[in-house]
């Protein structure tokens, strides 16, 4: 390849890659950005692309890799190349190893179980380096999994495919395709390693990767452009229709937990079947047998769909509710005092709690107004508040609302789900509540132009995992 070839590659690859994180607003300046990656071209592609753009994008770039011990000494030497490259670009990188982190590696062990290894190891680092995680996945990922979606059974949800962002993650590689990557690492001169298990067809993604994929290429040369863009359509219509179902969730919610039937039935069938959907998620996947089968219960005003062992959604007198065993539904937690730290709460549920000099609050703003953070001005909050859930006379001021409201009122207004109402982390001085999972702080508490010290509580729950 010329140096000419080489540039022209470059120069559009990255300007492609750029325009699609603006378009996105994937990255904030500030911010610090951890590139998941595990020696293969995509990756590769994305660490350096993230080195070359850090001054455009305003980021700070992180690596970290993720050692799963299945391919014993060749899942070393991936590990040993990422790392080597880090060093020699100084690059901040971290490496989690299955083995020395006592993790037993399964006699086989499927795609799925290596990743929920590394999405937990992902949310534990990003949490504590204040950073999103960017992965490599591209076009051709999206036409595999919109394939591997289609073939099990999905939904207007699934068809949306993988999103550009999704709570800490990014992928700004969503615009290219796999071998656009790989040109970009030839251009670049970078090499790259090849995990051998790519070309088996013992997986059901190769296979449709090997064989699927270039059927559909042979009708259509700008297929995975194509699949790309009927994600996007899918994406912007499942967003739409979820607000649709929260709008008609809280219309149809009742004082005493529930949702009245009758509301739920008057609804068009789209929206409808997003809104059962939402409430089947909290309990289990919200596959399509589950959906239809709440779906009927609805129509016909009785009958019961059991989720779980313990969760069944049930019509009577008029009323969906939701019913749990008792002696499976987790007890809430006793109220405690709020101290710096972390908490691992029942449900699910996690905060961490620190306090942070005005200072470095304005220097890392970006970070605190993502969704999975909560600021509180610290000289209006009492030192001895307690963490807890929910009593009896609760009343919670929402951020951008003037008043105060019964946080009963409040949770049926935002569509909570019943059954998690008693397990909702909060912090609360008497009945008042200051800051609520979910919501963040009460609207008066918000840090101001006078603020000295900024308490920040990230709050998170057990993660589903994607891609």
């Amino acid at each position: 390849m010329s140096s000419i070839d080489a540039e022209n590659i470059l120069h559009s690859t990255e300007q492609k890659i750029l325009a699609y994180c603006a378009e996105k607003e994937l990255f904030s300046p500030g911010e610090t950005v951890i590139a998941a990656c595990s020696g293969g071209a995509d990756s590769m592609a994305l660490l350096c692309f993230l080195l070359r753009c850090r001054e455009e994008l305003g980021v700070r770039v992180m690596a970290t890799h993720v050692n799963h011990g299945i391919r014993g000494e060749a899942s070393h030497a991936d590990a040993v190349f990422v790392q080597s490259f880090c060093e020699r670009w100084n690059v901040p990188f971290f490496l989690y190893d299955a083995e020395e982190q006592g993790i037993e590696v399964p006699e086989h062990p499927s795609e799925d179980w290596a990743r929920r290894l590394r999405y937990r190891w992902f949310e534990e680092l990003a949490k504590r380096e204040q950073a999103v995680i960017a992965t490599a996945h591209t076009l051709s990922d999206q036409t595999e999994t919109l394939l591997f979606r289609m073939a099990r059974g999905t939904g207007v949800h699934g068809m949306a495919g993988i999103r550009p962002t999704r709570g800490i993650y990014r992928r700004p590689f969503l615009c290219l395709t796999r071998e656009e990557t790989v040109a970009y690492c030839m251009a670049l001169g970078q090499d790259y390693v090849q995990d051998e298990t790519n070309f088996s067809d013992l997986y059901a993604r190769n296979r449709l990767r090997h064989d699927a994929v270039p059927a559909l290429e042979y009708a259509n040369p700008a297929a995975q452009q194509a699949v790309g863009r009927l994600c996007e359509q899918m994406r912007e219509l499942d967003e739409w229709l979820t607000e649709q179902a929260k709008t008609l969730l809280r219309s149809a919610a009742l004082p005493e937990g529930g949702y009245k039937i009758e509301t739920l039935r008057q609804a068009d069938g789209p929206i409808l079947t997003q809104a059962l959907r939402l409430l089947i998620a909290p309990s289990r996947d919200a596959e399509q047998k589950y959906v239809a089968l709440l779906r009927k219960v609805v129509l016909e005003k009785r009958g019961a769909v059991q989720l779980t062992p313990g969760t069944v959604w049930r019509a009577e007198n008029g009323r969906l509710c939701l019913a749990e065993k008792a002696q499976l539904k987790p007890a809430p937690f006793a109220p405690q005092l709020l101290r710096e730290g972390e908490y691992h709460l029942p449900g699910g549920f996690w905060l961490s709690v620190r306090t942070v000099k005005c200072e470095e609050f304005i220097k890392k703003s970006s970070f605190f107004k993502k969704d999975y953070t909560s600021c509180g001005d610290y000289a209006k909050i009492d030192k001895n508040i307690l963490l807890r859930t929910r009593q009896p006379g609760d009343e919670f001021r929402p951020a951008g609302r003037h008043c105060r409201k019964k946080l009963k009122k409040y949770l049926n207004e935002i569509a909570v789900p019943p059954q998690e109402r008693d397990l909702l982390p909060l912090i609360a001085q008497g009945n008042r509540v200051c800051w609520l999972w979910g919501s963040g702080f009460a609207e008066d508490l918000a840090p101001g132009a006078d603020t000295e010290t900024v308490l920040v509580i990230q709050s998170g729950r057990e993660p589903l995992t994607e891609g």
